[in-house]
């Protein structure tokens, strides 16, 4: 596979592990019942569920996922990284997409080594998109620049002012909320840069 090829099929990997992680998580919400709830739950509950197949179905798609949003974060490199702040926070973002298969890997029964990984997630791809957003203003790409630095400030302060002031209990929900803030944020970032990968012209 040559390398347009490559990019190009990044591009569609990362535009469907953004769907099917999303659509497994709202399903392993659904099937879980009772079990769990927005208002008390967060989403690492879902992948010790004591309800049948909800954790693997849960944690398989966090693993697969964070496989197929690898690859989208290699292609993603390939196609941009023309210079080092990029090219670090390409990196980034790829160590985000690991962190994201192994909070399927590392449940909530390891216990702090799972919050280490999950906040691996939460905290680094947001991370990663500011670097290469300011990466894509020092290159004059405008657009991608404002857009995913204003996606990974949002998501940071949504999960970070979560843990710091726990509004969340405060309006009486569950840390679910704001980590499904922020994986939607991610997600959307996700879908919307591949698709530019799709597009690209070799």
């Amino acid at each position: 596979m040559d390398n347009s090829k490559f990019i190009r099929f990044a591009g569609l990997v990362g535009m469907d592990a953004a769907f099917y992680v999303l659509s497994a998580v709202f399903a392993s919400t659904i099937l879980a019942g009772e079990s769990f709830s927005w208002s008390k739950n967060a989403l690492s509950d879902l992948g010790v569920s004591q309800v049948p197949n909800v954790a693997n179905l849960f944690n398989f798609s966090l693993i697969l996922g964070g496989v197929l949003t690898l690859i989208f974060a290699v292609g993603f490199v390939k196609a941009y990284g023309k210079n080092l702040l990029f090219n670090v926070g390409g990196i980034i973002l790829m160590l985000g997409s690991v962190s994201l298969s192994f909070v399927g890997i590392i449940t909530e029964t390891y216990g702090v080594l799972h919050g280490c990984v999950s906040m691996g997630y939460y905290v680094l791809f947001p991370l990663a998109l500011v670097l290469v957003g300011t990466a894509f203003f020092l290159m004059n790409m405008k657009v991608k620049a404002y857009v995913s630095i204003l996606a990974g400030t949002i998501a940071l302060i949504v999960i970070l002012s979560s843990l710091a002031t726990r509004w969340h209990k405060w309006l009486s929900l569950g840390f679910a909320v704001p980590e499904i803030i922020e994986a939607i944020i991610i997600a959307a970032w996700v879908v919307w840069m591949g698709a530019s990968l799709v597009r690209l012209k070799s």
